[in-house]
């Protein structure tokens, strides 16, 4: 199978306003275990990169003004990426990544074909535990060089997920995603915690997506019963 890892850096966190300033790109064989190709670029932006970001990643608007390429050939060249693949992988790539790619293409006038995409926030198993890439990366045993540089994000996902089964992968991918709240006595909050559920003030709920397989597995084994929240998205448990 031929994935295409991806992942954005961005001039700040709003999904719409906000713009994409490096692009990793991999082109990867699970077959082969190796790339086939590798992309790696920043990218000019008409939106400033904010202070928040730069402390992050390491981005500032003069390296972007210097060393940047014009969106227009990124965003081809991500599409071309997306294009020789059979899906598309990432980190958290299917409620940030993705929204950034289609409303770039958009407002290009371009289109993103349509593929499989495939998140370890959620597409791994349910026992592995979701943190930020880095972390995830120490828990299996090895360390991404680079955090925050899209090239290196890109390859450590595809190390990550170079440890499971990738026909797993596809089939958790395939599924909806479902949002649960737990019910249990606010004495026993911890209990929440310790199964990932977080608390959600403004809907004064503790809340966690999980694959729709998932339900059974988690309403067995939770101290506390447990409902499927039909009006609540993953959007709102994870950005609101």
């Amino acid at each position: 199978m031929v994935l295409a890892s991806i992942d954005f850096e961005i001039s700040g966190l709003d999904r719409k306003a906000d713009r994409i300033t490096e692009v990793g790109a991999v082109l990867w064989s699970t077959g082969l275990k190796r790339a086939m190709e590798t992309a790696s670029f920043l990218v000019k932006s008409e939106v400033p990169v904010s202070k928040e970001v730069e402390a992050l990643t390491g981005i500032n608007n003069a390296m972007l003004k210097k060393f940047g390429v014009e969106e227009e050939w990124a965003i081809e060249e991500t599409i071309r990426f997306v294009e020789a693949s059979e899906a598309v992988i990432g980190q958290n790539v299917i409620q940030f990544d993705k929204h950034f790619l289609y409303n770039a293409a958009a407002r290009l006038g371009m289109t993103v074909p349509e593929r499989l995409w495939i998140d370890t926030r959620t597409d791994l198993p349910l026992s592995v535990e979701t943190k930020s890439l880095s972390y995830m990366a120490c828990d299996h045993g090895f360390l991404n060089p680079f955090p925050h540089n899209a090239v290196a994000d890109a390859l450590t996902v595809l190390k990550l997920i170079s440890m499971y089964n990738i026909d797993d992968m596809v089939a958790r991918a395939k599924e909806p995603n479902v949002v649960l709240s737990s019910l249990q006595k606010f004495d026993n909050n911890a209990d929440a915690k310790k199964l990932k559920f977080g608390w959600k003030p403004e809907l004064k709920k503790w809340l966690r997506v999980v694959k729709a397989s998932d339900v059974d597995v988690l309403a067995k084994s939770a101290p506390f019963n447990i409902a499927v929240e039909k009006g609540v998205t993953s959007d709102q448990v994870w950005y609101s």
